[in-house]
This record gives structure tokens, sequence and C-alpha cells, in this order.
């Protein structure tokens, strides 16, 4: 075979896993996050509080956070196929599981714990280091680009399950929505285990010349990792971020609601958001390119905070032009800080422990994603609303912008 066929094949190859890592990141968070439909049919009939219910999902992300070292560290050493198809395997039954739920625990254990678990594993932990290890070396230039689409499937997991979630849920009730969901992750394990993977995965490449800042550090490894300043940089940035988000996105379509949107547009309006997210975060790695990493971030901020500050005026004047308004920064902006520190993260740890410390790394966004839906229940019962949380998102969008400058320039590029 020639050197250009053989190119040829290596490239194809490539698009391939990334349209896989694509795919199953729109599995990993589209599923994750139709906790946001299900909670009012739940709430409805269990009367439970919202701190009890904003659990729920708190556990879901504090798991995410907790085990991607775990997850980390197995896809270094047994591969993205074992770990994807347990993922899988993890998320069905929990599902499967949760239809059968009675009281709080039932479902912290299943779509908590079990989901969290499961989110991990088949999101972009795994994606990453899948991804990375074909580009570097000569492709290392199309890295940022990749990553940005790959974490886009993200949000076009969002716009798919969500609005199909809702709708199941409407016709079969959420209780057998659940068991549909869980034999869907069934099957798409099966198909996941069945692919050509001595043609999909490789070994970290020898050529890796990525990874070195400042301070001259190109080191895979975890402990190493640990003791950079960049490390801790970039794990604040995730978790301030997440705590931001995850303040408003898991009760959006319930905030909707309460100011007075019927159910279906509230769950439209989260789709669209979730459209508007596969934009933002793949739009972002390109300009990241071509505008630098730390003037992207602040304009996503910027936005984010325009989004909050909308959501904020709805609760006065709740009329469709503000939720536009609201919906569309918000979208645009979620999300789009992730793929800049993935770039970073992925040029600064390369090697063949990237996996433990991108996950360490995603631990900042599970613990700031407990932390964020945690207070939102409790804002929500403190006030009997949602304005609280909004304003504290605000400052923490201020306070990752500020975390973002200080991390030096030629780490940005």
């Amino acid at each position: 075979m020639s050197d250009s066929s053989t190119r040829h094949g290596l490239r194809e190859t490539a698009t391939l896993v990334v349209i896989l890592a694509f795919v199953m990141n729109a599995l990993s968070r589209g599923i994750g996050e139709t906790f946001a439909v299900f909670l009012l049919p739940i709430e409805s009939e269990m009367a439970w509080t919202r701190t009890t219910l904003a659990g729920i999902y708190a556990i879901y992300m504090g798991t995410h956070g907790l085990a991607a070292v775990v997850i980390g560290w197995f896809v270094d050493r047994v591969g993205p196929r074992a770990v994807y198809t347990s993922g899988l395997l993890i998320y069905g039954f929990a599902f499967l599981l949760a239809q059968f739920g009675t009281e709080p625990w039932h479902f912290y254990v299943t779509t908590g714990v079990m989901a969290g678990i499961a989110m991990t594993a088949i999101g972009m932990t795994t994606a990453t280091v899948l991804v990375t290890r074909w580009y570097q070396g000569p492709r290392a230039g199309q890295l940022s680009p990749v990553i940005g689409i790959v974490y886009s499937g993200l949000g076009a997991g969002v716009i798919l399950w969500v609005p199909i979630t809702n709708q199941l849920i409407e016709i079969l009730g959420w209780r057998e929505t659940y068991r549909v969901l869980g034999l869907i992750l069934c099957a798409v394990a099966i198909i996941v285990f069945a692919l050509p993977w001595k043609k999909l995965q490789v070994e970290t490449p020898p050529y890796s010349d990525a990874g070195r800042f400042q301070d001259g550090r190109k080191n895979g490894h975890l402990r190493a990792a640990l003791k950079t300043k960049v490390f801790w940089l970039l794990f604040m940035i995730m978790f301030i971020t997440a705590v931001a988000m995850y303040l408003v996105g898991p009760q959006l379509v319930a905030y909707l609601v309460s100011v007075g949107f019927d159910s279906t547009v509230a769950s439209l309006a989260f789709s669209i958001n979730g459209f508007l997210t596969v934009f933002g975060i793949a739009g972002t790695g390109w300009l990241a390119t071509h505008f630098g990493m730390k003037r992207v971030a602040t304009v996503s901020y910027a936005m984010s905070i325009t989004a909050f500050l909308f959501l904020i005026c709805l609760s006065m004047n709740p009329v469709m032009i503000l939720l536009v308004l609201a919906i569309l920064p918000l979208g645009l902006s979620q999300g789009a800080r992730g793929p800049i520190v993935s770039v970073l993260v992925s040029r600064a740890f390369s090697g063949q422990g990237l996996g433990a410390v991108y996950g360490a790394m995603t631990m900042g966004v599970g613990l700031g994603g407990m932390s964020g839906t945690l207070l939102s229940g409790v804002f929500y019962d403190m006030t009997g609303g949602y304005i609280l949380s909004y304003c504290v998102s605000v400052v923490c969008a201020l306070t990752g912008v500020g975390l973002f400058w200080t991390i030096q320039e030629s780490q940005n590029q």
C-alpha cells in the first residue's frame, strides 16, 4: 500500500474517531440533562421539596466529578472500548431501576451515583484521551477545532434527548420513560462493543511534543500535574464556571414554568439552548485559534452574564422577547469554556497519563455542578424563587474571567 493510501486511511479513521466521540458525548450529557423534564412530574407525584429533588442531580454531578479520576485511570489502562461499553450498561441499568423508585434514596443511587459514574465513563474524559491520541504530532494543529467539535456533542445531546424525553413522559409517564431510555442505552452498549476497535484505538504516539508551559513541564502523570500552578488554575476555572451554570441549568424548565410559560415552551427553550450550545462550543475552538483563548473566554463569560440578567428580568415581565434574549447568549456561551480548558490540558499534560489528569480536572466540573445544583435547591426553598441563584451565577462568572486572565500568555497559545 502506498504512503498516500495509508495517510488517507488514517485520516478516515481519525474522522470516525471524532464522530464516535461526538455521539458518545451526545448520549453522556443529553441523557443526563433529561433530569430537567423529569423534575416536575416526579415532584408532582412524590411531593418532595425542591432541595430533595435538586439533591438527586447534585449527587449525579458530584459522582461525575469524583469518578472522573478513576475513569481516566481506567481509560489509560484498559482503553476506551471497555470504558464506553461499561458506562453505557451502567447508565442503562440505572434508568431501568429508576422506574421503580419510591424513595429519595432510590434516585440518589440510580440516577445519582450510577448515572454519574456512567456519564463520566462515556463522556469527555474518555473522548479527550481517544481523540488526543489521533491529533498529535503532524495533526496537532487540528486539535483545538477537533476538540470543539467533539465537545459540541454535549449540546447536541440536549437538543435530541430532552424534547424526546419530554414527549415520552407526556405519552407514557415518567416511569415508563425511564424504562425506554434504559433499554436504548443497553442496546447502544452492544453496538459500541462490536465496533472495530483495533482500527479505532491507538497507543499514545511517540512523536508528541505538545504540552509545554512556561515552567517547562511536559508530563501526563497525575502526581506531576498536581504540582503545577496551571493545573489548579484550570481546575478552579472548571469549578467556578460549573457552579455558575448549574445554578441555572437543571431548574431552567421549572423556572420558566414558574414565571408563566407552559411546559412545552419551557422544554423547547431548554432544547434550543442545547441547540445553540452545539454552535457555541464548536465555534469556540476555531475562534480561540484565531483570536486567542483569553479573549474568546472573556466574551463567552460576558454572554453568560447577559443571559443571567435577562432571566432575572423574566421574573418581572415574562414575555417571549426576553426569553429569546436570555436563551440566545446562554446557549452560545454554555460549555464554551470547556474546549479551551480541554486543549490547554491536552497541551500541558500530554502523554500516557492524560486520562487521569483530565479526569482530575473534570472533578472540578462535577464538584462545581454538585454545588451549584444544591445551592439552587436551597435558595429556592429559602426564597421561593430563583433570583438569588442567578445573582450568584453572575458573581461566579466574573470570577471565572479573572482566573482565565491569570494564566500566562504563553500557555494560551
